[in-house]
């Protein structure tokens, strides 16, 4: 019983110290300089790329990458992955939408992709990840930083 706790609590201090409030921990493989952090949780990290930010011609849309740094324990693995999903966010109608996904693992291995996605809008609402990044990227996107 004590090695299991003993386990129990390595294992917690581990992934604490990996997925912690840092927003970008010693273990995240991301450019700091390129990726700025939207938020997160006690298991998750978000961020967007700034540097794919881009505004859509004609239309009040952008659209940026976004990667979810996280534990997973699933068909894709065991381990730290970094989801990549890039996002439309149109401020016209106020939604949002996913048009590709890619999954890595620790090492940067493609563990899954996903090309065209259905094309879903969502809605955007205040407080949630993806109203605080239309929020960010506004500003953001050909050229303007």
């Amino acid at each position: 019983m004590k090695k299991i706790l003993i386990l129990c609590s390595l294992l917690l201090t581990l992934f604490t110290s990996v997925c912690s409030a840092d927003p970008v921990s010693e273990y995240c493989k991301l450019d700091k300089g390129r990726w700025i952090w939207i938020g997160s949780t006690d298991y998750q990290g978000n961020f967007f790329d700034r540097a794919t930010v881009e505004s859509v011609p004609g239309k009040n849309e952008k659209k940026v990458w976004v990667c979810t740094y996280t534990w997973v324990d699933d068909s894709m693995g065991k381990g730290i992955h970094y989801v990549y999903v890039r996002y439309g966010i149109n401020y016209d109608s106020n939604t949002s939408y996913m048009e590709k996904c890619v999954v890595q693992d620790a090492n940067m291995n493609v563990v899954q992709s996903y090309g065209k996605l259905k094309y879903d809008p969502q809605p955007l609402r205040p407080g949630t990840l993806l109203g605080r990044l239309a929020k960010r990227i506004r500003s953001y996107g050909n050229g303007s930083r």
